[in-house]
């Protein structure tokens, strides 16, 4: 059995995915290191084989940087140079950034809800009827997502966000508060849920309270989102479905999709699938060197 040492970059160990992988890789009999970005790489003293980053909107900025700084300067100093990496930090950024997203998407083909970017608030949309979707850029749990139903309703969010660049996007009511989460490893969906969010909520994201439960998909469901996950080039991550009038819809993919949700409606061990994945991509690694 390999005796893998395995950094989880991660803020803390009471974050329930973060526990769920440290739990998973001792049990396979690995040493699991949790590195919080806050702390100085300098006192980096082991040379980790696997990195698996767990960065969340919380000081998401800081968090990439501290992970770009291991790929470029810290791992550097170990010999060989750069261990295994699962999301490096700059497609990670990429999926981060629900704009960059799209973009991304939109020039591989991929259909997604027509988004607009708009830097600064004023009366002139782009050709999206009310209501509408408006995020920020960078959120997760269903924060920084709202519907809606005026110009001034749009000022409004723009005062409440502090004027940021936010994204608007076609909203489709015969989807309202359902969608697809897909859970992807490598190139193979692991789980699949339909979450349906509390009654007379649009989000349907767990962590506002929503429901799930297992969901089969379509085929061409299969391809566009194994697709998605090439494009953006992400090994571990959670796409998102919605499903329209106008087709199946990519919504986002989540490179640090949490475990606890998905877990429980599917009855999988994906907190396992994970580190097995970690295995295989260091077996890979070591045999090209």
């Amino acid at each position: 059995m390999l005796n893998l040492k395995i950094l989880l970059l991660s803020r803390k160990f009471e974050i329930h995915s973060s526990r769920r992988l440290v739990e998973e890789g001792v049990s396979r009999g690995h040493t699991m290191l949790l590195w919080d970005p806050e702390w100085p790489l300098a006192r980096l003293k082991i040379q980790p084989d696997i990195i698996i980053p767990r960065l969340g909107s919380y000081q998401f900025s800081k968090a990439v940087k501290v992970l770009a700084a291991m790929e470029r300067q810290v791992l550097a100093r170990f010999n060989p140079p750069l261990p295994c990496l699962i999301n490096p930090s700059q497609n990670y950024t990429v999926a981060r950034n629900k704009w960059f997203t799209y973009v991304a998407l939109t020039e591989a083909g991929i259909a997604s809800p027509p988004s607009y970017l708009i830097t600064r608030y004023d009366e002139t949309f782009p050709p999206l009827e009310f209501p509408m979707i408006v995020k920020k850029l960078e959120s997760s749990k269903g924060e920084g997502v709202f519907l809606a139903h005026s110009t001034k309703e749009v000022a409004e969010i723009f005062a409440k966000t502090g004027d940021e660049e936010l994204l608007l996007q076609e909203y489709f009511p015969e989807a309202f508060g359902t969608d697809i989460r897909a859970f992807v490893i490598g190139d193979q969906i692991k789980a699949v849920m339909k979450r349906t969010a509390q009654p007379g909520e649009f989000r349907s994201n767990l962590a506002l309270g929503a429901t799930g439960e297992p969901c089969e998909l379509q085929p061409s469901e299969s391809e566009l989102i194994l697709k998605t996950v090439r494009t953006l080039g992400l090994q571990v991550s959670g796409v998102d479905l919605l499903r329209t009038r106008k087709g199946s819809l990519v919504l986002e993919a989540n490179p640090c999709p949490g475990l606890e949700g998905i877990e429980k409606y599917n009855q999988q061990n994906l907190a396992s699938s994970i580190i097995q994945y970690a295995e295989e991509l260091y077996g890979k690694h070591k045999t090209s060197r």
